[in-house]
């Protein structure tokens, strides 16, 4: 991974190499196997920290549906109980329940969290920033 530069805001932005984005997908399809209750449905994501940590989740589906965790949750979750804040990619693609948490985590840490898809055989890296084009809160914080 390198710094690709600043975004608009300010914030850091990080571009992965080929090969680092193909072992987070690989991350995030491996964990398909923690899916709960049953495994391999449901969804799985992995993320990547500014000190080169992968971390993945994987659902948590309840019966009552409003309670279940998502596996975006799980990660971004799992890596701050590490002390893990700085999140330079996740893979996705991701709901917009998700894409909120993951702006959240963006603004606190100032860097523009890449989310690594897969489309037509294309890998594709898209700054959370261009994925939220009216956030709330605001890239200051403010509400």
């Amino acid at each position: 991974m390198k710094i690709k530069g600043k975004n608009t805001n300010g914030f850091d932005v990080y571009l992965l190499d080929i090969e680092e984005c193909k072992e987070l997908l690989r991350e995030a399809q491996k964990a398909m196997k923690f899916t709960y209750p049953e495994k391999n449905k449901g969804f799985a994501v992995a993320l990547l920290t500014k000190n080169g940590k992968i971390y993945y989740g994987a659902s948590y589906v309840s019966d009552t549906h409003n309670l279940t965790m998502h596996s975006e949750a799980v990660a971004l979750a799992k890596s701050a109980n590490d002390g893990e804040t700085e999140i330079i990619a996740i893979t996705g693609p991701n709901c917009h329940n998700c894409k909120q948490l993951i702006w959240e985590s963006s603004i606190r840490s100032k860097i523009d969290t890449v989310v690594i898809i897969e489309e037509n055989n294309e890998i594709k890296q898209i700054p959370i920033s261009e994925l939220m084009p009216y956030p709330w809160p605001d890239h200051l914080g403010n509400h």
